[in-house]
């Protein structure tokens, strides 16, 4: 927020600054729903990278945190660039600074949120694209396969999708995220959906334990670093 000062710049001039960045936020907004509705009519689909949470269990932004000398978003940015996705933005919040610092450097497109939490802000996403892909940035293990399969699960049931991996096949000790019961099974949510306005979800299951781990803790990071599958 510009302040207003007496000196060289009278208040007409910062009005018209103030004018010129409300009519620039405008011009933002209709070019972003405009590209939706380019990219539903072709019937593609655009990926938002979720890197705006505060990290209180590890302490620090989860989306540059490395494994192997990669930083966590750029492990999922590449996984989201060799999916069929058309395009991709990382989401990022007040409580990211440095990530978005990164993301700069990086020529990684960014939208930002209230980082009010989960919930509020895939509920601004969601005004500005009416449906999307959502992918958490702390899954090492995420593959371009489990993303084109959300893409193709959507096209085939046209609600919001719920990716899950089966609670018994999950790593033991590490964090697990919300757990529910499907068709008489037992699923934690692993982080990667495929989100719309719709109140109904279908759940999509994969059976790819690794997919469970989502970098949460001290503890979740050791247990990424013993495997050997990381690109």
């Amino acid at each position: 927020m510009l302040k207003e000062k007496q000196g060289s710049f009278g208040k007409g001039f910062l009005v018209k600054i103030r004018i010129i960045l409300w009519l620039a936020k405008q011009l933002q907004v209709f070019f972003s729903v405009n590209a939706f509705l380019f990219l539903k009519e072709k019937g593609l689909m655009i990926t938002i990278i979720l890197a705006g949470g505060k990290g209180s269990r590890i302490g620090t932004e989860k989306a540059l945190i490395e494994l192997e000398s990669r930083k966590l978003i750029d492990l999922v940015v590449h996984s989201v660039h060799g999916s069929k996705t058309e395009d991709f933005f990382v989401a990022i919040t007040k409580n990211t600074p440095k990530t978005a610092v990164y993301c700069q450097h990086a020529n990684y497109k960014t939208l930002e949120t209230l980082g009010d939490g989960y919930h509020e802000d895939l509920g601004c996403l969601l005004s500005r694209y009416p449906e999307f892909v959502s992918v958490a940035c702390d899954i090492p293990f995420l593959r371009s396969a489990h993303i084109d399969a959300l893409i193709d699960a959507y096209s085939r049931y046209h609600t919001s999708i719920t990716g899950a991996v089966p609670l018994a096949i999950v790593p033991k000790g590490i964090s697990m995220g919300h757990t529910f019961e499907h068709e008489g099974k037992e699923l934690v949510a692993c982080g990667i959906n495929v989100v719309t306005s719709s109140d109904e979800s279908q759940p999509l299951v994969f059976n790819d334990p690794l997919l469970a781990i989502n970098v949460n803790t001290a503890s979740d990071l050791r247990f990424a670093l013993q495997k050997d599958c990381v690109f």
